[in-house]
């Protein structure tokens, strides 16, 4: 190969090097500043959700708040007592409740005169039958 050949061909692999390394980086800067923008929507998007949350959170602890609940149940007609203390029962860590309260031999009572009042004789229902 004559010199001019070998240069000619050295300077044409080089400017086809610096075409390819060109459009690569071309190609990589495009993709990055494309990432970029994704990356700055989902930003924005998780800003403006992080806001709602914080908005729902703050509406949803007014509504929480005995103030606001106090209101609407007045607006509904309704109210809301603290138990009595004869109401409470206490529970043991099983659930069960502990024994000795007034509140429990209360509720015992009345079960037991639920079932006293719906209880029917047996002979009385067979003897209504045969008159």
């Amino acid at each position: 190969m004559s010199v001019v050949a070998r240069r000619t061909m050295f300077g044409a692999s080089f400017i086809g090097m610096v075409t390819v390394v060109t459009i690569l980086n071309l190609l990589a800067s495009s993709n990055c500043t494309h990432l970029k923008k994704e990356i700055g929507d989902k930003e924005k998007l998780l800003e403006k959700l992080e806001k709602d949350r914080e908005r729902e959170s703050a509406r949803w602890e007014e509504m929480k708040s005995s103030r606001s609940l106090e209101r609407s149940l007045r607006d509904f007609g309704m109210s809301m007592h603290y138990a009595k203390p004869s109401q409470i029962v206490r529970l043991d860590r099983n659930g069960r409740p502990r024994p000795g309260q007034i509140s429990v031999a209360r509720m015992d009572g009345r079960k037991a005169s639920a079932r006293t009042a719906a209880y029917k004789n047996p002979a009385y229902k067979n003897s209504a039958r045969r008159r």
